[in-house]
């Protein structure tokens, strides 16, 4: 599979953070400190600390789904990418975010729903529509953005795989599984129908054992005028010998 460009850079908006507390500010420069060290547990502790000083805070919730996102590629556990989509999805409904971190915030959402679609086949289809729909989104912000059009491309490739394997979820198993009944069924009949057949050849006789029992029949019934041509010629020999004696 092509790489999937991942654009998972932390936030750092520094007018932003003027306007928020010293608390807060310090705990998301020790959570930015710690993903560049890529020490993403470290730092996802840090942006969740802030994120509970700062309920709406679109940079702490950008930056933690960042984090669980790096974390799910390392575990392929599905429940950080679940979890980082939430922290996207109120990123980006924040009214206060820039245009550039809310298409950031929409192609890593992206990437989120892509990464779960190839852990899950029977998920796929959903999922990389959904991450399709969030490159879109992406692109009419930044329209220019060539590592989301890639992205883009890689996730409508997918999607159709997909759907040629069968996958796409509870609709295509139904579907498989009906199928599967049908073709169950029509071996079945299939069965039926040459056991009837065989049954029929053991009842007729072949071509073989109907000159076989042709030849017998002729056998028997030559043994039966020999037979009979014997009983003559003694019958003959026993009057001639009553002839004789009487005689």
């Amino acid at each position: 599979m092509k790489r999937l460009i991942i654009m998972t850079a932390i936030a750092l908006l520094p007018i932003a953070l003027q306007a928020q507390n010293s608390a807060t500010r310090k705990l998301l420069r020790e959570g930015n400190r710690m993903y560049k060290k890529e020490k993403y547990d470290n730092a996802e502790t840090s942006y969740r600390k802030a994120l509970s000083r700062d309920t709406v805070s679109s940079t702490a919730r950008y930056n933690l789904g960042n984090s669980l996102y790096r974390k799910s590629q390392k575990t392929k556990d599905e429940a950080y990418y679940d979890e980082a989509i939430k922290h996207y999805s109120a990123a980006i409904e924040d009214p206060k975010i820039n245009d550039k971190n809310k298409s950031h915030a929409y192609h890593n959402r992206g990437n989120s729903h892509l990464q779960k679609g190839l852990l899950n086949q029977e998920q796929g289809q959903q999922e990389f529509q959904q991450a399709i729909g969030d490159y879109q989104e992406a692109l009419k912000i930044d329209p220019k953005n060539k590592d989301t059009k890639y992205n883009l491309s890689l996730a409508k490739k997918l999607l159709v795989k997909n759907q040629q394997q069968g996958g796409g979820g509870s609709d295509n198993k139904d579907q498989q599984d009906k199928q599967d009944k049908q073709n169950q069924q029509q071996q079945n009949q299939q069965d039926k129908q040459d056991k009837q057949q065989q049954d029929q050849q053991q009842q007729q006789p072949s071509e073989s054992q109907k000159k076989d029992a042709e030849r017998l029949l002729k056998a028997m019934e030559n043994n039966e005028k020999k037979t009979m041509k014997e009983q003559q010629a003694k019958a003959v020999q026993a009057q001639s010998a009553r002839i004789e004696k009487d005689w």
